[in-house]
């Protein structure tokens, strides 16, 4: 999302500026913010951590819906078997990796894994049996790197011979220890090759996961939808601050140009607000937008948007007209990240 630039950093580009300078200026914001889209819309991160023998490898193929026979991770029923770092890309959008843990992931030092720690999306970890506090560890790392986690415990088909109040203060501990407050109790037996080919895959608990880890990636879809749409916007909202600049530059240094200042920020302004909102405002309203940003009245602009580029006795002030194009740069850019961020003017504000 673009930043509003601070009137101190706007100024500070000003001594310099030219018609080149402000182009360049704009466009390699604009460049800067399209690589940072791309690198959003990208890939989901989703990284699934644990001990070994947890039955994380189990746990994703009974999220991925999978079959016994199409299992997508490989699952071996030796412990320690699993230690290295599996990786898949699910589509082209979804990136997917079983490990024990993110040291593990780190210790890759491929180009793979290095990408896809810069941004983790999802974090599950998956734990089992009785509660080990040194878990703890991996569920803070994982909220250090990670947007949202899950903790899931698995295999509660191993209690089934017991009374239920067992699996309860299992949970209950695991949560004390973990300092958390929701658990996802799961059970995806069948999935180990050497599980005779008689005995049924037991899957508990997955929908409910599944259900949550769906409406967190459908809101980060939609969150995508919107940045493109911004995107766009925003680049229309450059050119408008590029070609307002450009013409800016030339009055600011020519004598007797106060009144054409006011008048290219006045379309800019209006321009902008028809981006924003689909309407083009009057000219009082946008007379009194303007009024807003210089904290004064209409009848002080003719000084007070020229920044005093022009004194009593007509003669250019350098400094004052390089102050009089960054005033006007900062208000453009301000106005732009109100309406960005839906900040209504209120009557009171706009009135006349």
């Amino acid at each position: 999302m673009p930043k509003l630039y601070s009137r101190t950093y706007v100024i500070s580009y000003a001594p310099a500026i030219e018609s080149r300078s402000f182009r360049f200026f704009f466009e390699a914001s604009n460049a800067r913010f399209e690589e940072e889209i791309q690198d959003h819309l990208a890939t989901l991160n989703i990284i699934v951590i644990g001990r070994v023998s947890s039955g994380k490898s189990s746990l994703i193929n009974a999220l991925l819906g999978k079959v016994r026979k199409n299992s997508l991770f490989k699952v071996r029923a030796e412990s320690g078997v699993t230690q290295q770092v599996q990786c898949l890309r699910l589509n082209d959008r979804v990136r997917l990796i079983d490990s024990p843990g993110l040291d593990d992931v780190r210790a890759g030092n491929s180009s793979i894994t290095r990408k896809f720690l810069e941004r983790v999306d999802v974090g599950i970890l998956v734990v089992d049996g009785s509660s080990d506090a040194r878990q703890k560890q991996h569920l803070d790392d994982l909220r250090r790197q990670c947007a949202h986690v899950f903790v899931v415990f698995n295999k509660i088909d191993e209690y089934d011979k017991w009374q239920p109040l067992v699996l309860e203060r299992v949970i209950d501990q695991w949560k004390q220890d973990l300092g958390i407050e929701t658990i996802y109790p799961t059970s995806a037996f069948g999935y180990d090759p050497e599980v005779h080919h008689s005995m049924k895959l037991d899957i508990r608990g997955v929908d409910a996961l599944k259900t949550d880890i769906e409406s967190l990636l459908q809101q980060r879809w939609q969150d995508i939808v919107n940045i493109r749409a911004f995107s766009e916007t925003r680049t229309a909202a450059i050119e408008i601050l590029a070609n307002a600049m450009l013409k800016l530059t030339e009055q600011a240094f020519t004598p007797k140009s106060s009144p054409y200042i006011l008048g290219t920020l006045a379309i800019a302004v209006a321009e902008i607000q028809y981006l924003f909102l689909g309407k083009t405002p009057t000219g009082l309203e946008t007379r009194n937008i303007m009024a807003l940003f210089s904290s004064g009245r209409p009848c002080a602009w003719g000084f007070l948007w020229t920044g005093g580029s022009l004194a009593p006795n007509l003669i250019l002030d350098l400094p004052l007209a390089n102050r009089a194009i960054a005033d006007g740069l900062a208000m453009l850019l301000a106005l732009v990240e109100m309406l960005r961020r839906e900040v209504a003017f209120t009557k009171n504000q706009c009135r006349s």
